[in-house]
This record gives C-alpha cells, structure tokens and sequence, in this order.
C-alpha cells in the first residue's frame, strides 16, 4: 500500500527509470518528452527492476516503509510533483536560445500549481522535477529568463504575414540585414516591419519557442509560438502546424504582452482537471 508521509523536501531528483515507476503507481503513462525505459522488457524483468528502484527510493528518503509493515508511503513533495507532472490536463514545452547557454523544460500546470521537469546533465538519465509556485508566478519565473528588449516598436509596426516556408527558406539563404530585409519585404509588403524583423533576426540575443499543450483525454493536442528578440524589439512568431496551411505572423510585442499571452492560455478551463 502507498500513501503519503510529511516531507520538507524542495527539489525532487529521480532518474528516469524512478520517475517513470512512480508516475505509474499513480496512474500516469503520459509523462511529456520522456521516453519509457522499459520498451521491450518482459513482466519478470520490470518486476525485478522495480525492486531495485523501490530501494533506492528508500534510500533517497522519498519512499519510507514502516517498520514491521509492508506499507510504503510517499512524501508529500514527490507525491505531488509527480502527479503534477504525469496527470496535469496542461502542459507548455519551453526552449530557450542565448550566447552561451540553452535552456529545455516542460511545464506541467493545474489551477493551483505548476510543477517544472528539466533533464539534468547527470548519467543515468537524471530528471529535476520543481515547484514554480501558482500559474501566475510561473509565467513571471519564465519571461524573467529571456532577454528581452525594453524598446517598444509595436506601436509603429503592424502583424506581418508571411508563408511560413518562403520565410524559413529567406532565414537560411539571406545572413545580411540588407538583403534579408528585401526578400521578407517582398513576401509581406511592408518594408519598414520586414527591416526591423530582419534586423532581430540578424542581431538576435534571444530565441525560443513555446509549445502549448492540452490532453483532451485521448492525445495532446498543441499549438506553437515562437519568439526572438535583440537590443531593439521582441517578435512573436505564430505559424501554421497542421493540414496544408502555409502561414506565419510575426508581431512586435513587449515582455508583458508574451506573459499575458502565456496566462491567457494557461487559464484557459479544461473539461477535466487532475491533481
């Protein structure tokens, strides 16, 4: 039998094969961008091997057992950020790209809390599961990675439409402000937005991409956005990502109009919600 012990602990580490066994206890097999470790296994062989990793749960302190009692009983940090992450209806994907460092983590939210995953640099394949406290002060923890321009050109400069190939297709033929100003200028017949958004894609300090996630029960269905920024401006990127649609808009848009975006989405109801 497992339930829960009091626990002060902050951040929780498993490796792969400890996160996958305890989403399981709880009724999880849809653990976002983890690849199950026990493809091919036979029933004896995962049996043996939950053996091994109950131990060293124990171990860790984040299973206790009794004495004297079969009972396990979980703390309450690894109960709840395990079920968060293997059971919440809401999820964001979240990468980052900066001179020097690289940053990609999943989000998993509920009405109340949002639990971060990130794959750590450690062997075995290691996992840091943390809490970012409520939706609100996790969108603040994660615009506050990125940086952001301070200037503020969406006044000036209107949504530009693209085809999302022949912009993609302009990004890796043209490497010069110039001459990448003039093609995206002749797809979205602005010639003042493509030079600015030229200029960031040039110049850009910042790039990454949201992926928004939602389980409809069945499957996750997702949309995306992506974003890049320099000394001068921020973008969103919104595109086409299924069916035949061939489009892309990219806005100017300031660091709190990519927050608002993100709390938007992320309060946005769900038919059913798991804690």
């Amino acid at each position: 039998m497992l339930t829960v012990h009091h626990s002060k602990q902050k951040v929780v580490t498993l490796e792969r094969t400890e996160l996958f066994f305890l989403a399981g206890i709880l009724g999880s097999d849809r653990l976002l961008g983890i690849d199950d470790p026990f493809v091919g296994y036979l029933t004896e062989d995962i049996v043996k091997e939950w053996d091994k990793v109950k131990e060293t749960l124990l171990q860790k302190g984040y299973l206790i057992q009794d004495e004297g009692s079969s009972d396990i009983t979980m703390t309450p940090t690894v109960f709840s950020r395990v079920a968060i992450a293997g059971l919440s209806s809401r999820a964001f994907r979240f990468q980052l790209e900066e001179k020097g460092s690289s940053y990609e983590g999943y989000l998993h939210c509920t009405n109340e809390r949002v639990v971060e995953v990130i794959r750590t640099q450690e062997e075995p394949i290691t996992y840091q599961l943390s809490d970012l406290g409520n939706v609100e002060q996790a969108c603040e923890n994660v615009v506050n990675r990125i940086n952001w321009s301070s200037e503020n050109i969406s006044e000036n400069i209107p949504a530009l439409m693209f085809s999302k190939k022949k912009f993609y297709e302009n990004m890796k033929q043209h490497q010069e402000w110039g001459t990448l100003s003039k093609a995206l200028a002749e797809d979205c017949h602005d010639s003042q937005g493509a030079d600015a958004l030229a200029k960031t894609i040039v110049e850009q300090q910042s790039e990454g991409e949201f992926q928004l996630l939602v389980w409809n029960g069945h499957e996750w269905e997702s949309q995306s956005a992506a974003f890049i920024s320099d000394a001068s401006a921020n973008w969103l990127l919104r595109m086409s990502t299924v069916g035949k649609g061939d489009w892309l808009v990219a806005s100017p848009a300031t660091k709190e109009q990519f927050k608002d975006m993100l709390l938007d989405w992320l309060n946005q109801p769900v038919d059913h919600e798991e804690r």
